[in-house]
């Protein structure tokens, strides 16, 4: 240590004159003054780097709006199951760069089916920005897509993740709903004489959680109360059950249910079900509803864990990371 702090004295001290002597001395001078001052290293364009170079598959969401149809990338799949995806302003523009831009395509997904790739209009920062967030600095890029109605998910590429079968006979699922409208509604809340009031979608959706297809059933009441109203004996305004089959016949594995959106949890609807941790069992995934504001990116995924569904991931940002 003594011996270079010396040799940093000497550099120091170096006049017009000495700056004649051998290049040796200066290249020496040039390595201690960088040990002493290393340069700056962008850690997360460093990180973003690594990322891109294993080519990641994206999972994006649809966002249909009245500027058009787009999607926005939300997270990363693979063998570690769905991640979050954050980058620095660079990363951004070099993911739009390699993965997101006219010429490439995505896999659209309605339920748990893979439908036809589908190419990208346009990318984020192909000529003029796509679109602007005011006051955004750090905008997560959309393309500009063209897909069937009923799809909320995307992968990037043109191989889809892998599916099962979700075949179902007729009179089992007539016998399940059944049983949801006969005991599982009213034990939510839902007497048999308000059922009118609601508005039912059925999904059936291969997921390979148990040998049968899972059903997620939600009953909508499109009336909104007032914030003044009182809870108290309320009904629920949304109700959704999810179903898998057990020893002796389908039964309840998740369940939503919300009085109304202004005052407890946002509405959820149903996004799919995609395999995105390549286990050979789909996850189950659902997003707020369309008219909650900031929301159109927030995301839950499931996961089915002995007989029930449990949250495993969560997306809960805006398209402004700053």
């Amino acid at each position: 240590m003594i011996h270079f702090l010396g040799r940093l004295r000497q550099c120091a001290r170096m006049g017009p004159a000495i700056a004649l002597v051998a290049a040796t001395t200066l290249s020496s001078c040039d390595r201690v003054q960088s040990a002493l001052n290393p340069p700056v290293v962008d850690l997360g364009w460093q990180a973003d780097s690594t990322l891109l170079a294993a080519n990641p598959t994206l999972l994006l969401r649809v966002v249909r709006d009245d500027k058009g149809v787009r999607a926005v990338p939300i997270g990363t799949v693979g063998a570690r199951g769905l991640r979050p995806l954050g980058m620095t302003p660079r990363g951004w523009r070099a993911l739009d760069v390699r993965l997101l831009h006219s010429g490439n395509s995505v896999v659209p997904y309605r339920g748990s089916d893979p439908l036809a790739p589908v190419p990208i209009a346009r990318g984020m920062w192909e000529g003029a920005p796509l679109d602007t967030l005011p006051g955004c600095r750090v905008p997560v890029p959309a393309i500009a897509i063209d897909v069937p109605d009923g799809v909320h998910l995307l992968t990037s590429g043109s191989t889809p993740l892998r599916s099962t079968s979700r075949a179902i006979a007729r009179g089992e699922l007539q016998d399940v709903l059944t049983v949801v409208n006969t005991l599982v509604a009213p034990a939510a809340g839902v007497a048999l004489s308000q059922m009118a009031r609601y508005t039912r979608s059925v999904s059936v959706v291969a997921t390979n959680a148990t040998a049968r297809p899972t059903i997620v059933v939600t009953y909508e009441d499109p009336t909104e109360l007032p914030d003044s109203a009182t809870r108290i004996a309320e009904r629920p305004r949304q109700l959704i059950v999810v179903l898998d089959k057990g020893v002796y016949g389908y039964k309840p594995s998740l369940t939503f249910t919300d009085v109304s959106a202004s005052r407890v949890a946002p509405r959820r609807r149903f996004l799919g079900a995609l395999d995105t941790d390549h286990d050979g069992k789909a996850e189950l995934y659902f997003g707020l509803g369309e008219r909650i504001a900031q929301g159109a990116l927030v995301t839950y995924g499931y996961q089915y864990e002995g007989d029930a569904w449990l949250e495993r991931f969560s997306y809960e940002r805006t398209r402004c990371q700053g």
